[in-house]
């Protein structure tokens, strides 16, 4: 039995992680998770799936109640229980802080907060490898490259296809983005996401930021990562091989695949969801429209330029996506946020944890709206 412990319990990843978790109630137990503000749900979530422990990350006040201790410290709650893995689920640049704290004190690392690596870069691989720890990435993308260079040996790959749905705006004409609302951006077709992730791909720049996830994982160079439109979402990514054929890895749109093969390190000892239909299916691809979707060339940059612009574009990123929910810019505005932030001479490399807490401190200071 694996001791799992959830980071961002309520939200999308750990609502999927506690669903694929019963499945597998033979070889995982949820032993503790944590909750940022919606405290209440994480809660009932614990009560209803028998899980003991419950980490509190603000100041958010959470009821006391039989069978259920609650934590102010992440740090704590992990040295008393001792987790085989813990999955950070944590949306946005908050999850960095959570990574380095479940490295220190965790041999597996399920990563689906995909600033952890954006932001940490190669800083974050050398603290995991001097911690003994294993980082297995949980992005549906990521998980799909992973699983298919461990399959053909990275030796035999010589470049990446990342698939990108286009989000609910990829047939809309460019001119009218600019009038796209809050409430029509967070509608994805394929996935069931949080607001700020959800925005995110519908601009791209949460391909952007899995362009960027790509190098540092993978320790690919910017020209061998590619992205195409797919909007079915039902093939992950791709590798071309250098013998020039494209592997591919394909499942239906329910990160349960992603999370439980992170989870159960590769090991399935059956199914984890619905398996794939073939009979009705109809997958397409197409090319990036980059006048659409200006956020990934820039994440190219970023991965090329490396210094801070990766930390930029994710933090000025995050200030823009604010700024649109709480209707102070317009969506096309995001990206100009983000553009202006990357102009400015981002090349001084962080060394330390603590220069990438200086940085985003700075790209606050920069970036007014």
């Amino acid at each position: 039995m694996r001791n799992v412990i959830i980071l961002g319990l309520t939200g999308s990843i750990g609502r999927t992680a506690v669903r694929g978790c019963r499945d597998f109630s033979n070889e995982l137990a949820i032993t503790g998770a944590s909750v940022h503000s919606r405290t209440q749900e994480a809660v009932r979530i614990c009560l209803e799936n028998g899980i003991r422990n419950l980490c509190v990350t603000s100041d958010a006040p959470c009821e006391e109640v039989p069978g259920l201790k609650v934590w102010r410290d992440l740090s704590l709650m992990l040295e008393a229980l001792r987790p085989h893995v813990v999955l950070n689920g944590i949306s946005g640049s908050a999850g960095l802080k959570a990574s380095v704290c479940v490295i220190k004190r965790c041999p597996v690392l399920a990563l689906a907060n995909k600033e952890s690596v954006v932001m940490g870069g190669k800083l974050l691989f050398s603290y995991a490898e001097k911690h003994g720890c294993r980082i297995i990435p949980v992005d549906s993308e990521h998980s799909a490259i992973d699983e298919l260079i461990l399959s053909e040996g990275r030796e035999n790959v010589k470049s990446l296809v990342i698939t990108a749905s286009g989000g609910p705006f990829r047939n809309t004409p460019v001119e009218e983005l600019k009038k796209v609302t809050p409430e029509q951006a967070v509608k994805h077709p394929t996935w069931n996401m949080g607001p700020k992730i959800s925005i995110d791909s519908s601009t791209l720049a949460n391909k952007g930021l899995e362009v960027i996830e790509a190098h540092y994982l993978f320790d690919f160079p910017a020209d061998d990562i590619e992205v195409v439109i797919h909007p079915q979402s039902v093939v992950h990514s791709m590798v071309r091989s250098t013998s020039g054929q494209v592997y591919a890895q394909m499942s239906p749109p329910d990160m349960v695949f992603p999370i439980m093969r992170a989870l159960l390190e590769y090991r399935f000892p059956h199914e984890a969801g619905k398996a794939l239909d073939f009979t009705n299916l109809n997958l397409n691809f197409m090319k990036l429209d980059e006048e659409r979707f200006p956020f990934v060339a820039d994440a190219y940059s970023c991965v090329r330029l490396e210094g801070s612009y990766p930390v930029v574009y994710n933090t000025a990123n995050e200030i823009a996506v604010d700024a649109f929910i709480k209707h102070r810019i317009g969506f096309t505005e995001i990206r100009d946020v983000v553009r202006r932030a990357l102009d400015l001479d981002w090349s001084f490399t962080p060394t330390c944890f603590e220069d990438i807490d200086e940085v985003q401190k700075k790209v606050f200071r920069e970036v007014r709206i």
